[in-house]
């Protein structure tokens, strides 16, 4: 009797373990790209007005990533796109510590399709076997346009075309240009590429290890785009870090 009673507490621990395995897994599935409104293929998939806008590659990953001929002018991890030519006028202050210099590259490759001079689907080795940029990709074939995150009104390549509001959902907040100048300007928008100061430069920041305890992120001790949002966790909207209630995410750097 004992021994089956034994047997019978293993069977329920081991139940319990994988019920909170079962939760954890389902969990980690809802906090990652997949099904996010990066994942560019999915939001083809669940929208058939969309069909024709962009190409359908049938992948989550291949809109940013490829595995093989990646672009080798830029360091990030197998980037599958262009890198985008600016120049950024970027915002400015005379009351900065730290100016921002040019672009990084680890803030160009969000800016590859943010700013709104390359398609969203525009990437260097489509799927299937060698350059098959012209599809078809898993059955789809070529997209009818190719729409860019701008605000052009009246564009018919600018994804405003029907992201306004009034034809289907606004989504300009993730625009970040209205037009094509000769300058893309960035300065409505938080500087990026900036040195993180110093306490001796400003007090009034937290230093760089309480800024990754709290969640954030600094490249080469600069802040840059995914020091704030990151691309793959659609936890908190828009793609960022850490929840910004009560201004959180502003006062994981800033002192105030």
């Amino acid at each position: 009797m004992p021994i089956k009673v034994k047997h019978k507490k293993q069977g329920i621990t081991v139940l319990i373990c994988l019920f909170f395995l079962i939760i954890l897994a389902m969990g980690a599935k809802g906090a990652s790209i997949v099904n996010s409104k990066h994942d560019l293929s999915y939001l083809l998939s669940t929208d058939p007005s969309m069909n024709g806008v962009y190409n359908q590659y049938n992948e989550v990953c291949v809109y940013c990533h490829t595995p093989h001929s990646a672009n080798s002018s830029i360091n990030a991890p197998l980037w599958n796109r262009n890198t985008p030519a600016g120049p950024y006028n970027l915002y400015n202050s005379s009351t900065m510590d730290s100016p921002p210099g040019s672009v990084s590259d680890i803030s160009l490759v969000c800016l590859s399709c943010h700013d709104g001079t390359i398609a969203v689907d525009e990437i260097i080795d489509a799927p299937g076997s060698g350059a098959n940029l012209s599809g078809p990709w898993y059955g789809s074939s070529e997209a009818l346009t190719h729409k860019e995150m701008s605000q052009r009104t009246g564009d018919s390549t600018s994804c405003s075309s029907c992201h306004n509001g009034i034809v289907a959902g606004d989504h300009r907040q993730a625009y970040l240009i209205e037009a094509i100048p000769p300058t893309i300007s960035l300065s409505n928008d938080h500087p990026i590429s900036m040195t993180y100061p110093t306490p001796a430069q400003d007090p009034y920041f937290k230093t760089p290890a309480e800024v990754n305890s709290a969640g954030l992120k600094l490249y080469n001790n600069k802040v840059e785009c995914p020091s704030c949002h990151n691309v793959h966790k659609p936890d908190n909207v828009p793609f960022l870090r850490k929840n910004n209630s009560g201004s959180e995410l502003c006062t994981a750097c800033h002192d105030k």
